[in-house]
């Protein structure tokens, strides 16, 4: 027993961390026993020999710490506070910026639900993905979402969604193939997010055991195209049996009721069987109960806005311009429907449909088509087969439930051309003749539907060079037989087929929305999940025999970002036997969606079917020459009010005025790459890094001093490029830049930054807690700083999460404040030049004592809030829940007794259930406060260079204040939190914030400085910072200056120093306001 036993609060370095001590007392054979505090505040007892504790003990209070690691610990202590607080930081440093419904619905409607059960069904081209992404983010940050998602879609999608998820959002999502799926083991830990198509999901033995098997479980489960999970579909049995392996559950769909009662409350009752009960033979709805906005939400294009508060959604147009063959293209089409009646009698409603489909498209997809019979027959006659139609092809005397799938289109066609024939010769010398007519007919005259086009082109002013065009066909020969004409035309031009992979589809995409070629000629297996909304003019060269496709098509172009009005055209021939049938049809329904103002155009299949009309089975009909009953106008007008009055009625209006008052909060708490790099130059200063530029702008190059390596964080290695945010990465990429994978992006939701903020904590907090010497120097007196740390306790509704609480406490003359941690951008390390700094070498146990309380109030004050922020949450759930169940009460009051007693005890029970996880909700705990550091901060301000007059400060604040409140503001003073601000201002009517910084001087104007805090903080909040200027403070005080953005107005340097302003430069801006 030679040494002395460490006092309490003394710090210990124990495996690598800093613990501290809460009990000391010697143990067996000379050990000592240890109880406690770890960095995460948990107790835990430790033994330690007596060479153990003398190496691990850190010197305490003798403020001989190195300033420059002490200085990167306090900026990692300010992020370890700020990141969790920021309300949506996954965005701070992607290059997507969210329309007000998207926040809305996230964050209103979304992530306050401790265990989600959720249908989003927002109208087509609002950016459902995007808001799940955001869903998806958001919640892993916050603690809501704490292990494995899975994404489950239609095959087509599953590229864009990896591909949206990893630009938009940083995350790297997992396919689920059938080899991973074959494999025994379990799913790779290593990643987190899994995306799975639903056919696979649904049909694949090994897939459905690996999503929905019984070892496995999920925090998320989302399915996108939800509307494809209906009752007679196998889809909705698989997805029962994820949703049970699942917290949370999301659906989407742009499409949830459509007038299908019977589907829209299979999708509720897979969302939450216990509100929405639902028997598959149910026909009626009248009392259902209406979905509660806890479970659904619906929004219409017509109520959404942009950022400045404009219609997000530019008009659209639709017009189907009718086209008059020429002689040789009707004798052509004539033959070929000719030879479909002669050969195909037995199986002439399949014939017809592949090959007047294929002639009505081009003459070429039709001479392709019967060249590949022609071969066929040419052939060994055991290589043909009997003709048989893929299943739920054709049905009931139209078009089955298979008729939307491509694949099964192209086996049938292969049946069709391959199929036995009843007499060789005669068949294959009327082949050579349809041939030959359709090749004279190519050549003869150019095809009417180009002459068409072209003049549609010159109505759109869209010339070789100029514009830009969407082309839909149904089929691939007739997309390359375009691709030709555009070519010849001089117009760059791609096609995009099902055959183009998901890497050159990418792509294909990526080049169009830059405007790298004209146009772009599409099939429908190309086109599905694609946004291409740099173009505003779209053609359907020809029409699927599906109105559903037909609405995919028109919404590739009206979807979020597109700035212009749609334009649509559809050209049809008449003289095709379905032509006549499309061309009244469609013409019905544009005059119909001109009566409502273009809403029956994300409604053409519902409003046909609500009218009697199966397009599909119309479409057959026409081809066989049987009569087709078209409706008129005003039956479909009158349906589509209903459709629209359904769809109003389970709508839900975006709160815009809440969101766009979450925005102007977030804007004030970003933490902007400005920040970011203020950062990584501080850790640079501490360890010895050295910092270029690099191969782009807002990429830098660091490398570790000779022999060291940089964290881990950063690679691990001796150098590396970093990146403060996603965009400038991007902007790299797209001006030619290379190498740009092995760019560290940082920024609050990157992995990356939070490995170095805890590597940021590591390096100062031993410096920290023996105290160190800052200078700050825009102060004109010295302080003290001590740093606290504290952890609060929250509950998500499934499990208790714990939130650092780090607290900054300003001490002098006499009095403990918090002080904002912004104010640390005014903080430097001593200069050789600097005066000793005067003050105590140890922290004095009164200046302790009045720190210690002050961070007991300010961690109280936070506590407080967040109870009272959750508290108005669980008053609007408690409300929502009551009014479910009179709701819910009065959807069941038709049923028997027996089964209202036990449907309402199912209700009551889960309510219960509900409301207990409210209760946890509601609490909130906070750990008691330790202290672990000290800074004894030198003021190094000189009063004729602090740019403003200390005796004229409160004159000039007062003099901005009454202009301010006089114009309609409300004002709040923070002078004396450190922001790098004194005055929040709001408007009262128009919500504008302001973030002012006075300065005043006493008499003439003379040059003024911006301290380091707030010229960084003009640097981030751009438009909504604001700089006035008050002279003449000691006579009559005058606003000379009331300048907007003074960053980008001076155009000083974007890092954080301090920054002059010249007197002649004053002068200039205040002449410019004259």
């Amino acid at each position: 027993m030679t040494i002395e036993l460490p006092a309490k609060g003394r710090q210990v370095r124990v495996d690598g961390a800093l613990v501290t001590v809460r009990d000391a007392d010697w143990a067996g054979d000379g050990a000592i026993e240890l109880l406690v505090i770890d960095p995460e505040g948990n107790p835990r007892r430790v033994l330690l020999s007596e060479q153990q504790l003398v190496a691990g003990l850190v010197p305490a209070n003798d403020r001989g710490g190195d300033p420059a690691r002490a200085l990167a610990g306090l900026w990692g202590r300010w992020m370890q506070h700020a990141v969790p607080r920021i309300r949506s930081a996954v965005l701070a440093t992607r290059p997507l910026r969210p329309y007000a419904h998207q926040d809305d619905a996230v964050h209103g409607h979304m992530l306050s639900q401790p265990r989600l059960r959720f249908l989003l069904g927002d109208e087509p081209g609002t950016g459902k993905t995007i808001m799940a992404g955001m869903y998806l983010t958001e919640g892993r940050r916050q603690g809501l979402i704490q292990g494995r998602s899975v994404i489950i879609v239609p095959a087509h999608l599953v590229t864009k969604w990896e591909r949206d998820l990893r630009r938009l959002f940083g995350v790297e999502a997992r396919r689920i193939t059938n080899e991973i799926a074959a494999d025994p083991a379990d799913l790779d830990p290593r990643y987190d997010t899994w995306v799975v198509s639903v056919d696979l999901f649904t049909h694949n033995p090994d897939v459905r055991r690996k999503v929905a098997g019984r070892r496995t479980s999920w925090s998320l489960v989302i399915f996108d195209e939800a509307h494809r999970l209906t009752p007679t579909s196998q889809y909705l049995a698989a997805a029962r049996e994820a949703a049970v392996r699942t917290h949370h559950l999301l659906l989407l769909t742009a499409t949830p009721h459509r007038g299908k009662e019977h589907y829209f409350r299979g999708l509720m009752n897979l969302l939450d069987p216990t509100l929405y009960p639902w028997e598959p033979r149910q026909t009626s709805y009248e009392t259902a109960l209406v979905p509660s906005k806890m479970s659904f939400l619906r929004r219409m294009k017509e109520d959404l806005v942009d950022h400045d508060g404009k219609k997000l959604f530019p008009p659209r147009f639709s017009e189907t311009i009718s086209v008059r063959l020429n002689p040789h293209e009707a004798a052509a089409y004539d033959a070929v429907m000719h030879y479909v009646e002669t050969f195909y009698a037995e199986n002439a409603t399949l014939a017809r449909s592949i090959y007047g489909k294929r002639v009505a498209s081009s003459l070429r997809a039709a001479a392709e088509t019967i060249s590949r019979r022609g071969a066929a027959l040419k052939g060994a006659a055991h290589e043909r087969g009997t003709l048989v139609v893929p299943e739920d092809l054709l049905a009931g005397g139209g078009l089955g439930a298979a008729a939307d799938d491509d694949d099964t289109w192209a086996r049938a066609e292969n049946a069709l051309v391959t199929s036995r024939t009843r007499d060789k010769g005669a068949e294959l010398a009327r082949v050579n003749d349809v041939l030959s007519t359709l090749r004279h007919a190519e050549q003869a005259a150019p095809p009417a539907k180009w002459t068409a086009l072209l003049k549609l082109l010159d109505k759109h002013g869209i010339t070789p060079c100029q514009g830009q065009l969407l082309v839909f066909t149904e089929f691939a020969d007739t997309a390359r037989w375009l691709h030709s004409r555009f070519e010849d035309a001089g117009f760059s031009t791609e096609v995009l087929d099902g055959a183009v992979d998901h890497r050159a589809r990418d792509a294909l995409q990526e080049r169009f929305l830059a405007g790298e070629f004209q146009v772009l000629v599409s099939t429908d297996a190309g086109g599905e999940g694609i946004d291409l909304q740099s173009a505003n003019v779209m053609v359907d060269w020809d029409l699927p025999w599906s109105m559903v496709r037909l609405e995919q098509r028109m919404g590739r172009l009206h979807r979020v970002g597109q700035r212009n009005p749609v334009h649509v055209y559809h050209l049809v021939a008449p003289h095709t036997r379905e032509g006549r049938v499309q061309e009244v049809m469609l013409q019905n329904l544009e005059s119909a969606a001109e009566a409502l103002e273009g809403k029956v155009y994300d409604l053409l299949d519902a409003t046909a079917a609500g009218a009697g009309f199966d397009w599909g089975k119309a479409m057959v009909d026409a081809q066989a020459g049987r009569e087709v009953t078209i409706p008129e106008t005003s039956a479909l007008i009158e349906t589509a009010r209903v459709l629209v009055a359904d769809e109003r009625a389970l709508s839900t209006p975006a709160n815009v005025t809440d969101a766009l008052e979450r925005f102007a909060a977030d804007r004030l708490e970003a933490i902007n790459p400005v920040i970011v790099d203020a950062m990584v130059e501080q850790l640079a200063r501490s360890s010895a890094w050295t910092i270029d530029p690099g191969p782009a702008k807002g990429i830098r190059h660091l490398r570790a001093g000779d022999g060291e390596t940089l964290p881990e964080a950063l690679g691990g290695g001796g150098q590396a490029y970093v990146a403060a945010d996603g965009a400038s990465v991007r902007q790299a990429i797209n001006d030619g830049a290379t190498g740009m994978d092995d760019v560290i992006v940082l920024g609050p939701t990157e992995e990356p930054f939070q490995q170095l903020v805890a590597h940021a904590l590591t390096v100062g907090e031993e410096d920290l807690v023996r105290g160190t010497t800052l200078v700050d120097s825009a102060s004109l007196t010295s302080y003290v700083l001590a740093l606290f740390d504290a952890d609060i306790q929250l509950h998500d509704g499934a499990g208790r999460t714990v939130r650092k609480a780090p607290l900054l406490i300003r001490c002098s003359g006499g009095h403990a404040l918090p002080v904002a941690w912004e104010s640390l951008m005014t903080l430097r390390t001593p200069l050789p030049t600097d005066p000793a700094p005067a003050g105590p070498t140890a922290l004095p146990p009164a200046t302790t004592h009045d720190a210690t309380d002050a961070a007991r109030a300010e961690l109280t004050a936070q506590v407080s809030a967040l109870i009272s922020e959750r508290q108005a949450w669980i008053k609007a759930a408690r409300v929502q829940l009551d009014a479910t169940q009179y709701r819910f009460e009065e959807s069941i009051a038709d049923r028997p007794l027996a089964e209202r007693v036990q449907l309402l005890g199912q209700f009551t029970s889960a309510k219960a259930q509900r409301l207990f996880v409210l209760s946890d909700i509601a609490q909130v705990n906070a750990s008691a406060v330790r202290l672990v550091g000290w800074v004894l901060v030198t003021g190094a301000a000189r009063a004729d260079q602090l740019g403003y007059d200390p005796d004229a400060e409160k004159v000039a604040i007062a003099t901005v204040v009454r202009e301010l409140e006089r114009r309609g503001f409300d004002v709040d003073d923070r002078q004396t939190a450190g922001l790098g601000y004194d005055l929040y201002a709001r408007h009262r009517t128009t919500r504008e914030q302001r973030l002012i910084e006075v300065k005043g001087v006493q008499g003439a104007l003379r040059a003024v400085w911006l301290e380091q805090n707030e010229w960084a903080q003009a640097q981030q909040r751009g438009r909504e910072y604001w700089l006035y200027v008050v002279g003449s403070c000691a006579t009559g005080a005058v606003i000379r200056l009331r300048q907007q953005d003074p960053a980008s107005v001076l155009g000083g340097p974007r890092r954080i120093e301090r920054f002059q302003i010249p007197l002649s430069e004053l002068k200039r801006l205040i002449g410019a306001q004259a």
